[in-house]
């Protein structure tokens, strides 16, 4: 099986979590054929966070339907955004959250984008009546507001992957990922760039730093005893950087795992060096293996990662057991 490398990435767009500027670069309305497995028949769309791009959310959901998924679009998910706001009122966001992982139908729940405003619903619902449904939620960015506290609660299957906006415009490498982690098939490896090397294996933990640290903050903390941890961030200047993860690891977030590979760091840092720099410091703080380069964060490539697969690094490579 071969292996992959990192290819260079092409320089972020103005909106960190949309790709391809639509008016310029044509889509594959079909390039979701094939991807998503049998058992994965209905996907609800919402918007927990941020208002979307409607335009490319009803091209995603379009494609989506071209694959022969049935695609329910919940109520409010292309509400208007009050006047001064990022997103649409809690209710209304809560209600569609709620519907979605209610429906006896929808085998998977697909955010249209992170932002802000993901971390108010997990307070306000009943865990109790989540852990009834298996429902998978995929998402990142904000999105860590919710599948962090559906692992610590038990709840569903979360996932962080790309959202519906970044699904449309990811690179054909990530669909590949994707469609063999949905089909519980083993995806491609990857070869990662190593800062303190060792080969390790661990169960799968992700997100994005700043809300990594939201979650363990609040009453959903998770327990990463044991689990690689998988780190993404965007526009961040690195004073914020250090002081958030200066808090993590005095919240014990690093005591205990197995390992840590930093991700895509988009649009923090004035260039590589100054980067790996920062990846070399935090890496002197941390006692356990150290990777960078895994393709998940802001970017094309977006490969989505399972909270119930087992991650194994050897010779600076990872590939995900079934």
């Amino acid at each position: 099986m071969a292996v992959l490398g990192t290819a260079a990435a092409p320089a972020a767009p103005a909106d960190p979590e949309d790709f391809v500027n639509l008016g310029e670069e044509r889509v594959d309305m079909n390039r979701f054929k094939g991807v998503f497995p049998p058992h994965i028949k209905c996907i609800a769309v919402l918007t927990p966070a941020s208002v979307p791009n409607e335009a490319k959310m009803r091209l995603g959901v379009q494609m989506l339907e071209r694959a022969g998924i049935k695609v329910k679009v919940m109520p409010n998910t292309y509400a208007k955004v009050p006047k001064g706001k990022k997103s649409i009122p809690l209710p209304k966001r809560l209600s569609d959250f709620l519907e979605a992982w209610n429906d006896p139908e929808v085998d998977l729940i697909l955010p249209t984008r992170g932002g802000t405003g993901a971390q108010q619903i997990p307070p306000k619902v009943d865990w109790d009546q989540l852990r009834k449904r298996k429902v998978i939620l995929m998402g990142y960015s904000n999105i860590t507001c919710l599948t962090g506290p559906m692992f610590s609660q038990k709840a569903g299957y979360p996932m962080q992957g790309p959202n519906l906006g970044s699904l449309v415009s990811c690179d054909d490498a990530s669909l590949r990922h994707l469609k063999a982690l949905l089909a519980g098939e083993v995806p491609e490896p990857v070869k990662l760039t190593p800062l303190r090397e060792g080969d390790v294996s661990g169960m799968v933990y992700a997100g994005h730093m700043a809300l990594l640290l939201q979650v363990q903050k609040s009453p959903f903390k998770v327990d990463t005893t044991g689990r690689i941890l998988f780190i993404e961030c965007v526009r961040r200047p690195e004073k914020e950087l250090k002081r958030t993860f200066n808090a993590l690891k005095k919240l014990g977030f690093f005591e205990k795992c197995a390992g840590v590979v930093f991700c895509h760091f988009t649009r923090n840092f004035p260039d590589e060096e100054s980067k790996m720099n920062f990846f070399k410091w935090m890496t002197s703080q941390l006692k356990c293996p150290v990777y960078y380069g895994y393709p998940y964060g802001h970017e094309p490539g977006i490969r989505a990662l399972d909270f119930q697969r087992k991650a194994v690094i050897k010779n600076g490579v990872v590939t995900f057991e079934k």
